[in-house]
């Protein structure tokens, strides 16, 4: 793949001491610019290295291909797997393939460049910017071509909720949407804490294996589990409010998913989006950089 590359912090686009996150305001116009700015470079850096690229795109549908020859296998001997039919199970799937195309997009290649910058001392580079450094940490790097895994999650998704109700309602595809947003907020906030507990353990590269680990129970709704094992993945593990209620939402089935859930969702996003925040910069007061 294409070397790193690193815009820095355009003229213009902050002021000592503006921040994004606490501390003084950053302008909004001028964070999605530089939001703009480094998906620029990304997509430039792609464009250099375009076979590779196809490459891997061939690869993603494979994947594909395969996840619904399991899906037909398995409801080629079955009805439905925990109260899920087949189309209800194209909807987690899609919305499964969504969340982890998005977190291999924008939110791993970030996290992967602050363990390593924390682990070798060039995190001070960051932190001298006039921009705040948990909105620039998280900002830097896309991997652009992750956004075909999120257009195949989004169709599948969708087609699997239109053979259910045929056409879908305004209010599912408002709260699906709200869901989804939460969903991908909560794992942000998991990832950037993880990161943080880089500034004390420095050696944590399988925390990347764990995190895929626990996050693959997503792939089949949590009803199929034993009910500790649900309530595990709903209120310490959330994976359930990542991945499994969004897609009901999508469909429509109020039996799965409970009314307060959005709420709850919402409140859940909030918090775990101010922890992570909170804790990121506590750990920066630990961090002691190149010159320790």
């Amino acid at each position: 793949m294409a070397d790193r590359v690193d815009c820095g912090v355009p003229n213009g686009l902050g002021r000592r001491g503006e921040t994004l996150y606490g501390g003084e305001r950053m302008n909004l116009r001028r964070a999605i610019h530089l939001v703009r700015l480094f998906i620029q470079v990304s997509v430039q850096n792609l464009s250099a290295y375009r076979f590779d690229m196809y490459v891997r795109i061939g690869v993603s549908l494979m994947h594909l291909v395969s996840e619904l020859l399991v899906v037909w296998t398995i409801f080629h001997n079955t009805q439905s797997i925990g109260g899920w039919r087949w189309q209800h199970m194209l909807v987690l799937m899609g919305v499964y393939r969504m969340i982890a195309g998005g977190i291999r997009m924008s939110i791993v290649p970030n996290m992967r460049r602050v363990l390593e910058e924390i682990m070798d001392g060039t995190l001070d580079f960051v932190l001298m910017r006039p921009v705040n450094a948990q909105f620039l940490v998280s900002i830097r790097e896309f991997v652009v071509w992750r956004a075909v895994d999120v257009f195949l999650g989004l169709s599948i998704a969708l087609f699997g909720a239109i053979k259910l109700t045929g056409v879908i309602p305004l209010r599912e595809a408002l709260i699906f949407c709200a869901m989804l947003a939460a969903g991908f907020v909560i794992v942000y906030s998991i990832w950037l804490a993880l990161a943080t507990l880089c500034f004390w353990f420095v050696r944590i590269q399988n925390i990347e294996m764990i995190f895929w680990n626990v996050f693959e129970a997503g792939r089949f709704p949590i009803t199929i589990y034993p009910p500790g094992v649900q309530w595990t993945l709903t209120y310490i593990l959330p994976i359930a409010f990542i991945i499994m209620f969004p897609a009901a939402a999508l469909t429509g089935d109020d039996d799965k998913l409970p009314a307060a859930m959005p709420i709850i969702a919402a409140l859940l996003a909030a918090a775990a989006f101010v922890a992570s925040g909170w804790f990121w910069r506590f750990g920066l007061r630990r961090y002691s950089g190149a010159s320790a």
